[in-house]
């Protein structure tokens, strides 16, 4: 029996849930699935009741980052044990997963890491030196090059990124998806244009030039509609609080906890995503997945999936880009929910749990029978 491993979280309840499912997926088909969760953290392992294969869950030895020579060591023990044939991570779990792996399996084993955050980004939002900059930098660049198989981005955005900052051209864009969580539509107050930004709160999302963009469009257009909704976290969190204290049409709601999102992005006409640089916000398929459109920068992997004017605004993410989207939505409203009705039918096109097993799958069948 082939033994597949995956290191992600293993829960129904995040956008982790595409790796849950790919591994109830791949154990019922007969194979065995070794998962390493980092969250939730599980005390003891446990085996899940799979008819046809088998799937074993763990957790690292400890709730902290597996990060350490001992959270190394213990891996190494789960691989020699168990020897899989493909290794997939994500996140935290890629740099020791991916590199012990390859040195224990003689590279014979095929590692597939995820590229999920463009280095864009993280150049935005983390301010380090240049030199552990660019000592993180080469460590990548020499983990992709010698012990990653093929890299999955889940968006061109994110292949063009990655061939940029680290020359790598093995790699592969399978989108991610989305558990289906609809339940309907509220219906809501055409009075208002309710707008709504959900994510963190950091330079590189464009939440405070969202914002200046807004209280300009106020200031020009007073007897405008729309009402902006923001909710999250992050190091920009004082500044956005203060922002929002200047109009009464900002209302600010901190960060909000996963059993919120569906019911915050369902009471919205739009959800907007103002970004500087993103790879494919997971805000944006649970906003589609909810019937409700967007408005997105152009600077965003996602944003090459969608239509304009079709299910989202296109916009750039400048003052002026920002004032212009405003105003097209005030003037097109009565579209929004055509917009919405496509919205969802390209989330269930695109984004489907199932297209995803079954793409994952070509991919682990293809790699499987190259030596």
């Amino acid at each position: 029996m082939k033994t597949i491993l995956i290191a992600h979280n293993y829960t129904k309840g995040s956008f982790a849930y595409m790796s849950y499912c790919l591994a109830q997926s791949l154990a019922n088909d007969g194979r065995r699935v070794v998962f390493i969760s980092h969250k939730p953290f599980f005390s003891k392992p446990f085996r899940e009741n799979i008819d046809k294969g088998e799937l074993l869950v763990y957790s690292w030895p400890t709730e902290n980052r597996p990060v350490k020579i001992s959270d190394a060591l213990w891996y190494a023990k789960i691989y020699l044990k168990y020897k899989p044939s493909i290794v997939i991570s994500h996140f935290v779990n890629v740099n020791i997963t991916t590199i012990v792996s390859k040195i224990l399996s003689l590279g014979r084993v095929k590692t597939l890491p995820y590229y999920h955050t463009l280095s864009s980004q993280i150049n935005e939002d983390v301010s380090v030196s240049s030199f552990k900059k660019n000592l993180k930098k080469n460590r990548k660049k020499l983990l992709y090059k010698w012990f990653a198989d093929l890299i999955i981005c889940p968006s061109d955005f994110a292949r063009e990124d990655l061939k940029k900052y680290f020359q790598c051209k093995n790699s592969v864009k399978i989108l991610n998806p989305m558990r289906d969580r609809f339940s309907g539509k509220i219906v809501m107050d055409s009075n208002f244009i309710v707008i709504s930004y959900l994510g963190r709160l950091e330079p590189s999302k464009g939440i405070i030039e969202l914002i200046n963009a807004f209280l300009a469009y106020k200031k020009k257009f007073q007897m405008s509609k729309i009402i902006l909704n923001i909710a999250g976290s992050g190091s920009q969190y004082d500044q956005v609080l203060k922002l929002c204290n200047v109009n009464t049409d900002i209302n600010f709601q901190g960060a909000l906890s996963y059993n919120e999102i569906d019911q915050y992005l369902n009471k919205s006409h739009y959800t907007i995503i103002p970004s500087k640089f993103d790879n494919l916000p997971t805000v944006g398929l649970e906003s589609m997945m909810n019937h409700t459109p967007l408005l997105i920068s152009n600077n965003t992997g996602l944003t090459k999936e969608l239509k304009d004017e079709i299910d989202c605004f296109k916009f750039n993410p400048t003052l002026e880009g920002m004032i212009s989207l405003f105003e097209n939505v005030e003037n097109n409203f009565d579209n929004h929910i055509n917009m919405g009705i496509e919205a969802r039918k390209t989330y269930l096109k695109k984004f489907g749990t199932d297209s995803y097993c079954t793409v994952m799958k070509k991919i682990i069948e293809t790699l499987s029978v190259i030596k």
